[in-house]
């Protein structure tokens, strides 16, 4: 009984928060701002080369160098087709990256991740028994529809989007407390489980490694934008990641598990980069007074 009612409440918990997050963000987006960056082939390149190439490589490498157990593997590999956690922008104001690309990169995400996920996922993890349909069907639901809501409801009334954000943040800040509470009493035995393998360790390497990777890869571009790239790749949707997983009947819970380790961690880790981040950005000069 007790069972039902955490599993029940945890999906509630993941769709609100993963319809709040992009609805949230969706209604933060000025969608001239966000088109005018998405002509800058200079950072559409490296976004989705970082975010869809660099990602997943990274992730089949680490899962095979540390031999993890399929399951967090098959966790790991949904992260790395998952890029651009919900709170990235909160990092990149942080950062002092720039807003418009920062609208831009959630775009490329939000769209990337619809169409490679349903692709890539059976070919690099065909034990999931999944048919494109099966895993696009949620990813739809979840990422595009509430982003598509949230950005209508902007270019019709800016009053209404500036009244409902407020809203939508504490009921984000909300579901993110339910979700992450309800999840650790539902699987803490098997999080305390992955303290035995490579599970935890492979997360920090992957996301520090895209952190560099995607720094590495956007060299060409200010300051400013490549701040976005970085912290838009090293930052993973977990909600994304988890979708397909609630949609196949035979996943292994440990898959969910590597997933919802990667809420804590990638806060944790995106969260350091951005203040590494800050701290490279040049001060501005001090104005001498010879008066």
């Amino acid at each position: 009984m007790i069972s039902e009612l955490l599993r029940y409440t945890l999906q509630v918990a993941l769709i609100s928060f993963m319809l709040g997050s992009l609805a949230d963000v969706g209604l933060k987006l000025d969608v001239r701002d966000a088109w005018t960056a998405l002509r800058d082939k200079e950072f559409v390149v490296p976004s989705v080369l970082s975010g869809f190439v660099l990602g997943p490589i990274l992730a089949i490498v680490i899962a095979r160098l540390l031999a993890l157990p399929e399951p967090y593997a098959i966790g790991l590999l949904l992260l790395g087709l998952a890029p651009c956690a919900p709170f990235m922008p909160m990092l990149s104001d942080v950062a002092k990256g720039d807003a418009a690309y920062t609208a831009a990169f959630i775009l490329i995400a939000a769209l990337g991740t619809i169409l490679l996920m349903p692709i890539a996922l059976p070919v690099v993890a065909p034990g999931l028994h999944a048919g494109v349909g099966v895993i696009a069907r949620p990813l739809l639901l979840l990422i595009l529809a509430p982003f598509g809501i949230g950005i209508a409801v902007r270019q019709l009334s800016n009053r209404w989007a500036d009244r409902c954000d407020p809203i939508i943040r504490k009921l984000v800040a909300f579901s993110t407390i339910v979700l992450l509470s309800v999840a650790f009493l539902q699987n803490w035995d098997h999080i305390l489980s992955a303290i035995g393998t490579w599970a935890i360790a492979a997360q920090f390497i992957y996301f520090c490694a895209l952190a560099l990777g995607s720094y590495a890869v956007s060299f060409r571009l200010p300051r400013e934008k490549r701040v976005v790239v970085t912290l838009g790749v090293c930052t993973r949707n977990v909600g994304a990641a988890l979708a397909p997983l609630s949609a196949v009947a035979n996943a292994d819970p440990r898959s969910s598990t590597m997933c919802i380790l990667a809420a804590f961690i990638t806060l944790a880790v995106g969260f350091a980069v951005a203040k590494i981040l800050a701290r490279l950005a040049p001060r501005p000069d001090l104005a001498i007074n010879t008066g």
